[in-house]
Parts: C-alpha cells; sequence; structure tokens
C-alpha cells in the first residue's frame, strides 16, 4: 500500500472510532500492508497536514492503552455557543512539557515489553519518593501509568531500593529503555498493594496504615459521599452526624485534602493523625508570622510527632 493510500486508510479508520497503534496495525494488516509502530508514529505527522481545519488528530488514555482518534468539530458558531455553556476551568490541568509525550510513550514500551528503564535525570518532588532530590541514574521497573487530579504519574519498582515508587512524568526529563524484567506480576502485585495504603500517590509518613475516622458537617457529607477518594472509604451516621472512614496510611496528601474543607470536618481518629493535624496548624501559624525564607519540606521527613 503506497503512503498516500494508507493515510487515507488512517484517517477513515480514527475517524470511524478510536484506535490503538495496535488495532491499526492489525486492520493495516488486514489490507496487506505490513507498517511498524515507529512508521504509524510517522504517518501520524503526516495525517495532521491532510486534515480539513475542523478535524484534529487527538488522543487519550484508558486502562493502560492509548487510543487515538480524529475528532470533527462543528462550525465556529456552534463552538462559541458550546463555550458559553461548557467551560474548563484548567483547576489541576498539567502544564504541557516538552519531555511528556516521548516519556509516557518510552515508559508505555517499557511496560508492554516488561523492560525497565534508566531515569539519568529527575528534578525536584511531587510524590515524597523523590524528597532527597535525587539525579543520578534511577534504575526503574515501571508497573502502571496513573492520572491523579488530571497529572500523569508512573508507579513501579525501583531495582536498587528495592521498593515501590510514584514519580510525576514532568519530574523525568531524560529517560531510556534497559534491560529486560523479571517478576512483573509480583511486583505489580506489591505496587497495587502500595498504592492501596496510599491516600491519593504521595508517600506515607510509615509502612502503616491506619483506621481513620472523620466527622464531616452534613452539607458538605453530601459532597464528599458523591466523589471517590479512597477505596476504603465508608460512611456511617452517628447522633446525627455524617462519620467517614478509611483504611490507609497518613501522608501530607492526606493533611492537605483534610484542610481544604476549613471548619467543615473534624479528626476522630487516629491519635497520631490528630496530632499531625495539629502540629501542621500550629506550624502555618507560626510560618505566617516568620519573614525567614521558605524551605520545602515533607511531612513524613519529621520525626517530632
Amino acid at each position: 500500500m503506497k503512503q498516500l493510500k494508507r493515510l487515507l486508510f488512517l484517517i477513515k479508520a480514527l475517524k470511524a472510532k478510536p484506535c490503538t497503534t495496535h488495532e491499526l496495525l492489525a486492520q493495516l494488516s488486514e489490507q496487506n500492508s505490513n507498517s511498524s509502530i515507529r512508521q504509524l508514529q510517522r504517518d501520524f505527522k503526516d495525517i495532521a497536514l491532510l486534515l480539513s481545519n475542523n478535524e484534529t488528530l487527538k488522543s487519550f488514555r484508558k486502562d493502560k492503552l492509548k487510543y487515538f482518534f480524529i475528532d470533527i468539530s462543528e462550525s465556529d458558531f456552534t463552538s462559541a455557543n458550546e463555550n458559553k455553556i461548557y467551560k474548563n476551568t484548567n483547576f489541576y490541568v498539567q502544564s504541557k512539557s516538552k519531555y511528556i509525550d516521548f516519556n509516557l510513550n518510552a515508559i508505555e514500551n517499557a511496560i508492554k515489553e516488561s523492560k525497565s528503564i534508566v531515569i539519568s535525570e529527575i528534578k525536584n518532588d511531587e510524590t515524597g519518593d523523590n524528597n532527597n532530590f535525587e539525579t543520578k541514574n534511577i534504575f526503574f521497573q515501571p508497573i502502571q501509568i496513573l492520572i491523579h487530579r488530571d497529572s500523569y504519574y508512573v508507579g513501579g519498582y525501583n531495582i536498587v531500593k528495592k521498593c515501590i515508587q510514584i514519580f510525576g512524568i514532568n519530574q523525568i526529563e531524560k529517560v531510556a529503555l534497559s534491560n529486560q524484567c523479571e517478576m512483573f506480576a509480583e511486583r505489580s502485585k506489591m505496587f497495587d498493594d502500595e498504592l492501596n495504603k496510599r491516600f491519593g500517590v504521595s508517600k506515607n509518613i510509615n509502612e502503616h496504615t491506619y483506621k481513620i475516622v472523620l466527622e464531616v458537617s452534613s452539607v458538605l457529607a453530601g459532597f464528599i459521599k458523591n466523589n471517590h477518594w479512597h477505596a476504603t472509604q465508608k460512611f456511617s451516621k452517628k447522633n446525627g452526624n455524617t462519620i467517614m472512614h478509611l483504611e490507609c496510611g497518613i501522608n501530607r496528601e492526606l493533611l492537605g485534602w483534610l484542610f481544604q474543607w476549613m471548619y467543615n470536618i473534624r479528626v476522630v481518629e487516629p491519635d497520631i493523625l490528630k496530632l499531625y493535624y495539629e502540629n501542621t496548624l500550629n506550624e502555618i501559624q507560626n510560618n505566617n508570622k516568620s519573614k525567614a525564607t521558605l524551605v520545602y519540606r515533607n511531612l513524613f521527613n519529621e520525626n517530632e510527632n
């Protein structure tokens, strides 16, 4: 199949329904046209040149797979009216960096091929798993790509430290495929267990999980009960009040989530969470009174509790 004919075939397929690269390769094979993922990536660039002004090649992720499709927008008049009805606040929308697409593709390939990666440059800290700000080579077996608060993260196994870690995709600046990895199923189970212990994606203060009990005001309870926060969340009533039950670790993300609700939520149990909550309140007040330069800190590094 010649290039133009192949491109037109791909455009027709992508207009019909979203497809993964493997599904597109299978459809091309049925047309006696053998291709490769690398060739498809080049074709995607050429397809963009053949589309009309109201057509855009887009993609999304679902169940670990990346789907491509051609979005056909309505007229400018319709779009303008639609924008008046629906508007994205962009709250928590991750800023695009030049590394995101490249990193995601490399990590996807590593997961599919059960390979490790070498992260040769990593910056800052998003989850607490790089709280020491390491920049040396990190030998890592990626297990799962996560979308959390509309941002991409990769969870996996640190081969040197022998532990599960989660990094923000925006933290990673240089990544390369490395060796074949074994024990994927076992480490995948380790990852699932670790993720279930965390509230969100942030590292916990320790290896323990706690039975967390929160009292929630009536109006806030209506909102919280209609959203998913953790796999263990349950609700009960006591003396007319709504009680939220969780079983997970304590981390920076949990404390931040509690402060988000201000005076509409109360920590009932456990005592260690109450202590972290009260100490953090005190430190915030002291920090507001101080004129010292702010220094980045991780909650789980503190020993005063």
